[in-house]
């Protein structure tokens, strides 16, 4: 779906009101300003690779590093706020997805071929699913649905250590608590509840 096609569509849909994204991050963790510089400090540290981040299009994948390591898809819509003092513009992100690549050895899983396989066939599609009922029941479903939005860039972080890909990723899943991610968030463990204050019997 190109921009002409795409703008014509919200256009077609702008009074009504899409599925919702359910956003819920971990309040928790996010306040504790000092775990939040640590990890930042774990996941990149000084003298360390970087983040990077490059819009998220179809075509991206060839560019992408042939390497292991994090990915995430991160929302960035256009709305800016204008400060008097640098830095003068800020615009709001939401992480949608994190994901690792590398985990499985050999070339048939890096940033490149994950992006290729996974993910390149949902970007950029039709968006007119996001107005589609019923909200999306699996991991593809919602993939194929919000992967459509734009402004959507991709962030990646190459790593050399399996443990540490997914040691960080868990991490970020739980400090992030990105919408299209399922695993790693709160379980439920069904069962009879024991008052704080009461032995088991």
């Amino acid at each position: 779906m190109n921009e002409e096609e795409f703008i014509l569509l919200l256009h077609k849909f702008r009074d009504e009101p899409a599925v919702r994204l359910n956003f819920t991050p971990s309040i928790e963790l996010l306040i504790d300003s000092r775990f939040c510089k640590g990890l930042d400090k774990l996941i990149c540290p000084q003298g360390g690779p970087k983040w990077e981040r490059r819009q998220a299009v179809e075509t991206l994948g060839a560019s992408l590093p042939d390497e292991r390591g994090l990915y995430m898809f991160v929302w960035r819509p256009e709305f800016v706020f204008r400060f008097a003092a640098a830095p003068d513009t800020e615009r709001f992100c939401w992480a949608l997805y994190v994901g690792k690549a590398g985990i499985e050895e050999g070339k048939n899983d890096t940033i490149r071929t994950r992006y290729l396989s996974e993910y390149a066939k949902y970007v950029g599609r039709d968006a007119s699913c996001l107005w589609a009922d019923p909200p999306p029941a699996d991991r593809e479903q919602r993939l194929s649905r919000y992967l459509t939005l734009r402004p959507l860039e991709y962030w990646f972080l190459t790593l050399s250590t399996v443990r540490d890909i997914e040691l960080f990723e868990r991490k970020l899943i739980r400090l992030l608590q990105p919408p299209l991610n399922f695993q790693h968030g709160p379980k439920i463990r069904p069962g009879k509840t024991i008052p704080a204050f009461e032995e088991p019997k």
